[in-house]
């Protein structure tokens, strides 16, 4: 229901990402674009006032986050957390690829350095005697 409200309102580029359980934090991030400050602050508020048309009297209220900000408002509801930005702060900060690729880091941090391919980056040597400087024209 959520995407629906989020579609009716025009936010762009919707994206659910299903938080791992051992985090404990949300159940889910819901991630979606807006075309102005005006455009995020509409469909935040739109969104907890159909919370609160809806919810039961036993759910807990919800608050947006962020109302001072011109390009990042966030709506927590507990179970589920709403980030609504601008295009240029979703590509500054990139969530999906922060909460997408955890797994990927993980398993890449547990493979032993000397199985990896010869020319894998895995960090700078601390010996740079070796390098020359380029000239530039």
């Amino acid at each position: 229901m959520l995407v629906s409200l989020l579609r009716q309102e025009n936010a762009r580029d919707i994206c659910v990402i299903k938080v791992p359980p051992e985090l404990k934090y949300t159940d889910y991030f819901v991630i979606g674009s807006g075309t102005s400050t005006r455009h995020l602050h509409a469909m935040a508020y739109y969104i907890v006032k159909m919370y609160k048309y809806l919810k039961c009297k036993s759910k807990p209220h919800v608050k947006i986050e962020g109302k001072d900000t011109d390009d990042w408002l966030c709506v927590d509801f507990g179970s589920m957390v709403i980030h609504l930005m601008l295009p240029e702060t979703r590509e500054t900060y990139e969530l999906e690829k922060l909460w997408t690729l955890r797994s990927y880091d993980d398993q890449l941090a547990q493979i032993a350095p000397e199985t990896l391919p010869e020319d894998f980056i895995l960090g700078i040597e601390e010996d740079t005697s070796s390098l020359t400087p380029v000239e530039f024209r």
